[in-house]
């Protein structure tokens, strides 16, 4: 049979008004929330959220007993890099967007098929195989010997995630969009500054 309960919210008294230390999920500023309201189970009592207002943006943020912040976030981790072709910057941005779920294996997946695309887009043929793509933008230039191990560590951790029954970490997630980042930074921003006013020829 299903149980069907009924929560309530009143208006919290200042002396039992709560404080969290949070990013906010709509300014993204690290602010110190003060609790407005809060959601309770009329039949037992048991607070179940508390409400708060963020003092920028003024925005409501809905927190649980157990610490989970609704909404989620709704600005992506990782900075926006200008320049990108289209098909690259929604890959970029699906790998942002996974990694702010907490969908790091995916996170790992994305990033190893951007650099397939990446690696295509600055003219490697199709069809090749993932490590003849890593070779191509190191003979090209677009990635240096030392950073070849980068790449090698994000191959080899999807290798690792499709073949073994293992879940992927925050860290390991965090590695490769880093890795992701800089280098659509070396290849599709800094060669467009370079171009831009601020920089005179000899």
């Amino acid at each position: 049979m299903l149980d069907i309960r009924e929560w309530k919210w009143e208006k919290v008294k200042p002396k039992d008004k709560a404080q969290h230390t949070l990013s906010c999920p709509y300014c993204n500023v690290k602010v110190r929330a003060i609790s407005e309201t809060r959601i309770f189970d009329a039949d037992t009592g048991a607070i179940k959220y508390h409400i708060f207002k963020c003092p920028e943006c003024f925005m409501p943020i809905t927190i649980g007993i157990d610490g989970e912040i609704i909404p989620t976030s709704q600005l992506l981790p990782f900075e926006d890099i200008p320049y990108l072709p289209s098909s690259i910057e929604k890959m970029y941005c699906e790998c942002r967007k996974c990694f702010s779920n907490a969908c790091f294996y995916s996170v790992i997946m994305v990033a190893r098929t951007l650099i397939m695309h990446i690696s295509a887009d600055l003219g490697a043929t199709s069809n090749l195989r993932f490590v003849e793509y890593i070779n191509y933008l190191e003979q090209e230039g677009y990635i240096s010997r030392h950073n070849r191990t980068w790449v090698d560590k994000i191959r080899k951790l999807g290798n690792q995630y499709i073949h073994e029954l293992d879940e992927a970490t925050e860290d390991e997630a965090k590695l490769a969009i880093t890795f992701i980042k800089h280098l659509l930074i070396n290849v599709y921003e800094l060669p467009q500054m370079a171009q831009g006013e601020g920089f005179r020829e000899n």
